[in-house]
């Protein structure tokens, strides 16, 4: 978002005329401006003449057309209007006429859209052509600048038409910060608001926080979480800006340009898309943005084959845009649309105006308060930089020398070290970020206001307070800026040492909402990374959420207002919508044309982005009232929408939905471990509640519940057995139980009207024992007969599994006896070596060859050869082999042991006098050796990396640790085979080997027998002689 460098932009135009504000009347007119120091865009206004003052309040004229929903979006939200900047930010600041305040908010929200409209993400949802309407209509209204930020909690009241009341603060007091007026303190414990349970801070174990939940076409995995050793999310960031990148930018589409009488200035995509269905029959999907001065963009789909025949079409080609727009958007003039020229300008704009707040770069400022300080003048003037300072910097990123630096610069001069020669630089997720560190920026002395510093720091929306032990408790009235919104308090404890810790707290402007990570009650961090990940998530959600507050929306407003003007004005053909196509075009018009997919009934159940009803929902087993809102099903998520407070209050994965209990008029929805949450329908609506429950049985593995009444036995007993999770375990047979339906597998989500979750075994144990009537709600279990689970319980079970089976040993292929004569591979690890089944050699060797290939380079041996072999060949011919295996003992192979001794026991028997076969065998015996040195070469290169790379890659994700266990069994499998293949050769070598053996055990009895009878001739003639 690209931010004005003035406050008096706000607002500034000509009273009663239609345009937007113009920036020539900066400094024009008869107000008087003067300069607060804290930031050098800080001007205001002085008070007026009071006719000036009286257009800040102006009211429309009693004869407009327009509805008051229309022109006055805080009626629409249920908010009182008592401050101009107040309320969630969403309004267009300015304040509720006296007449309409105090109105009853509706029983159930409007809806607003055709129910074929699937929306891309939740701005979509929240999108309203009545509050786009009123911020046309107060553009050309005078809005009062009032002060904000930091200063408005020093600044005395400012004189209005209608006194108002001052804000107190919150009251929360605490060792890190103070209360303060107009400021909202974050001290620990607390919890964002919204309904269903969370099973742990921050959302349940998959679950993301409502405020992170963005785009609900797409499935979870798709946000911005990857590389994190933590589990921050990233809020109130808008991931939908990418719709028209990713579905539009590059491909053909149409653009229209054009100014609506009640919307003003607006732009409209419009894209026929193809996508593949079963068989041969096609499904074409039409894809809209319609955007206009209002910051929401309205981002969805339509199924063609869900539009009623009478918009739908015979030709091939599809719907024409006026009859889509018509039946989408019937409050659109589509008179004065025009189709948009062909300038690659276009496009660009087009990106940029949709992707106007995405931004990947924060800049945040940082503020050291030593010991016994407190006041701004007092930190900014620390020239330099104390050990507990900086050993908090050397965590928080990284010193990086300014001159030459090309990352992101925020503003610091990289050329010739004016704004100083060093400052700390860092990254997280996709985002990077630049400190304004204090004692790093010029230090003047003569200047106790050090503006080359504030002129940094009093601009940027996030600063962290950085608390030396015995600092004074922070309050935002020490500080002058109209920037500076949010304070992230950080107080170190026994710094620069082994136990040194943080704790945080947090002071924000009232407009801002609740962002997180939560901070812990009483909670302190220690100097580890995982603290580092903390502050920064924290940081940048800080800044995104900082944005929805009144002054950055108002900025917003006003830039996006003059996008949409420059496009109706500069890039608009004449050409009307009529006539410049009869059809939307397709990329593929001159392919075969396939066969149509036929009609059928409630097609958009099929779409993959978020259907809408309105509803009103609550806590299912809480005594909490009903809120209206709005609930969104996409093929991914299921959301529900505050309809006072256009924010998310619950959401859940379609993964996660476990099943429904529906009646005429309402549905109770259960999820995660059992909880659920209620919705109801206006009376009559039977229809649309069919609807919801044949798109959960679209989108989601759940099942419709069933409510049995159960009887006792003469005994008194139920007949079946229950564990501390819900599931029946054991049915008896023959009992009124089993005669009712019940079977194991099923799983209890209430217990005599009593939701499962909210009761101890104990409890319900005893409710089952003693009720006198017995009612459940059970889950049948799946079509095989298991329980049924949602995924982030069988996510959380399997992170328990894989805790539990690494408790014993640390290494996935350690043995568990240790090292040994007769040491055992894990059941595992064996589990492992069967599975790698290779199809040579015999099925009864093959796990035997894998376990004492593996264990050989597990396992040390127990003799060496050069000890247990002193006349072995290898000690002869081949020394350095001997040192190589003398050095690598525990790597050397098993199987080759059994071969050794038996060349050294033939060479024992022969003499001397056989040359040739000395040769041959020495010969052989270098062939062995260099057999024996590849693979203990090899075993010596495998092995450690195999460790290596299983520690490396034990943090991560379930999924990353499957595929990359797929790809080691691949490796190992293909490693197995090549030593399979060495051994082979080595065998047929020791097989040459014994024949060779062979012959010379022949040739020496031979030699034998002759000698002895040479021998005996020798000896017989003397005594024949004689």
């Amino acid at each position: 978002m690209h931010r004005s460098n003035s406050d008096v932009t706000l607002g500034e135009g000509v009273p009663g005329d239609g345009t937007p504000p113009s920036s020539s009347l900066v400094g024009s007119g008869d107000c008087e401006l003067h300069r607060d120091y804290g930031s050098l865009s800080s001007i205001e206004k002085g008070p007026g003449p009071p006719r000036t003052r009286a257009h800040s309040h102006e009211e429309p004229r009693a004869g407009s057309p327009a509805a008051r929903r229309f022109w006055d979006p805080l009626v629409l939200l249920g908010l009182t209007g008592d401050e101009v900047w107040e309320g969630d930010g969403q309004g267009c600041g300015t304040t509720m006429p006296e007449q309409d305040r105090g109105e009853e908010p509706p029983k159930f929200p409007p809806q607003i859209w055709v129910r074929q409209l699937a929306h891309y993400d939740v701005q979509s949802i929240l999108f309203d052509p009545g509050e786009a309407a009123w911020c046309q209509g107060s553009a050309g209204r005078r809005v009062r600048n009032i002060t904000t930020g930091a200063s408005a909690a020093s600044a005395g009241p400012a004189p209005t038409p209608v006194p108002e009341e001052p804000d107190p603060g919150d009251g929360k007091d605490g060792p890190l910060v103070l209360s303060c007026p107009h400021f909202r303190n974050e001290i620990g414990g607390e919890e964002e608001g919204g309904l269903g349970q969370r099973q742990e801070a921050g959302g349940g174990a998959g679950q993301l926080p409502n405020a992170a939940v963005s785009v609900l076409e797409e499935p979870r995995e798709s946000y911005p979480t990857r590389g994190s050793r933590t589990t921050h999310c990233i809020e109130y960031a808008d991931l939908g800006a990418s719709y028209y990148r990713k579905y539009f930018y590059g491909k053909e589409h149409q653009n229209f340009f054009g100014v609506d009488e009640r919307l003003g200035a607006v732009a409209v995509s419009l894209r026929r898309e193809e996508k593949e269905k079963e068989g041969a029959s096609l499904q074409y999907n039409y894809r809209l943005i319609l955007r206009t001065s209002e910051l929401r963009t309205l981002r969805g789909s339509v199924l063609e084959e869900a539009l009623p025949p009478t918009a739908r079409s015979p030709a091939a080609r599809g719907l024409s845009p006026k009859k889509l727009l018509e039946h989408v958007l019937p409050d659109l003039n589509l008179q004065g649309l025009r189709l948009a020229s062909n300038s690659p300008k276009v496009p660009e704009t087009l990106l940029k105006l949709d992707e106007q707040g995405v931004s990947f770069q924060r800049k945040v400022g940082v503020l050291y308060c030593r010991a016994g300080q407190g006041s701004e003048e007092e930190m900014y003037n620390n020239e330099g930089a104390g050990p507990p300072f900086q050993e908090f910097l050397e965590l928080l990123g990284q010193h990086i020398q300014l001159r030459g630096f090309t990352k992101y610069r925020a503003q610091l001069d990289t050329k010739t070290d004016s704004t100083g020669t060093h400052s700390l630089y860092t990254t997280y997720q996709d985002y990077e970020i630049m400190f304004h560190v204090s004692t790093m920026l010029p230090y003047t002395p003569n200047n106790r206001q050090q503006l080359l510093r504030k002129r940094h720091i009093g601009n940027d929306i996030v600063t962290i307070i950085f608390q030396e032990p015995g600092a004074q408790p922070f309050t935002p009235r020490t500080i002058r800026s109209h920037f500076q919104h949010v304070f992230i308090i950080v107080r170190a404890h026994e710094p620069c040492t082994e136990r040194t810790t943080y704790s945080v707290a947090v002071s924000r402007t009232k407009d801002i909402p609740l962002f997180g990570p939560p901070i812990p009650a009483g909670h302190r961090f220690p100097r580890t990374p995982v603290f580092r990940d903390f502050l920064l998530a924290k940081a940048i959600n800080a800044e995104n959420a900082a944005e929805r507050s009144g002054k950055f929306h108002a900025m917003a407003t006003r830039t996006r207002q003059e996008y949409l003007q420059d496009l109706a004005r500069s890039h608009a053909t004449t050409t009307s919508l009529e006539a410049s196509s009869s059809r939307l075009p397709l990329l593929s018009l001159g392919a075969k044309r396939k066969e149509r997919a036929k009609g059928a009934k409630a097609w958009e159940l099929q779409s993959a982005g978020a259907l809408v009803w309105s509803v009103r929902a609550r806590d299912g087993d809480r005594a909490a009232p009903e809120l209206p809102c709005l609930l969104g099903i996409s093929a991914e998520f299921l959301v529900l929408i505050e309809a006072k407070g256009k924010r998310v209050i619950f959401n859940c994965s379609c993964r996660d939905m476990l099943a429904w209990t529906y009646s005429d008029c309402g549905l109770d929805l259960y999820y995660g471990s059992g909880d659920y949450i209620s919705v109801r329908l206006p009376d009559g609506q039977g229809d649309e509640v069919k609807d919801i429950v044949n798109r959960l049985q679209l989108v989601t593995r759940g099942c419709e519940t069933r409510e049995l009444t159960l009887l006792r036995n003469g005994l008194g007993q139920l007949g079946f057995q229950v564990d501390s999770e819900g599931f029946v375990t054991d049915v008896e047979r023959f009992t009124f139980a089993e005669k009712a339906g019940l079977q194991p597998g099923a799983r209890l989500v209430r217990v005599c009207e009593r939701a499962l979750p909210g009761l101890s075994h104990a409890q319900t144990t005893e409710l089952l024992r003693t009720a006198k009537k017995v009612t459940i709600t059970m889950v049948p279990p799946d079509e095989n007969g298991k329980p049924r689970r949602s995924f982030s319980e069988l996510y959380v079970k399997s992170l328990q599994e894989k805790r539990r089976s690494d408790s014993p040993a640390r290494e996935p292929l350690q043995m568990a006896g240790g090292p040994g004569p007769e040491g055992e591979l894990r059941p595992a690890t064996l589990q492992l070596l069967r599975s790698l089944s290779l199809q040579d050699g015999p099925p009864h060797s093959l796990a035997e060859e894998r376990t004492e290939f593996l264990r050989s380079h597990i396992l040390p041996p127990p003799v060496t050869p050069s000890s247990s072999h002193p006349g072995h060949p290898l000690c002869c011919e081949c020394p350095h082999l001997l040192q190589l295996l003398g050095s690598l003992p525990s790597f050397m192979p098993f199987f080759l042991l059994p071969c050794l001794p038996l060349p050294s026991a033939v060479l024992s028997e022969a003499g001397e006098s056989l040359e040739e076969e000395w040769d041959s065998i020495s010969n052989l015996a270098t062939t062995c050796n260099s057999i024996l040195e590849a693979l203990s070469k090899e075993g010596e290169q495998q092995i450690p990396r195999l460790h290596h790379e299983w520690e490396c890659h034990r943090s991560r994700s379930l999924s990353e640790k499957v595929s990359h266990l797929e790809s080691m069994l691949k490796k190992l499998q293909e490693d197995l085979q090549q030593e399979q293949a060495a051994k082979a050769a080595l065998q047929a070598e020791v097989q040459s080997l014994r024949q060779n053996n062979q012959r010379l055990q022949q040739e020496q009895e031979s030699a034998a027998a002759r000698l002895s009878q040479v021998t005996r001739l020798l000896c017989g003639s003397p005594s024949q002689s004689l």
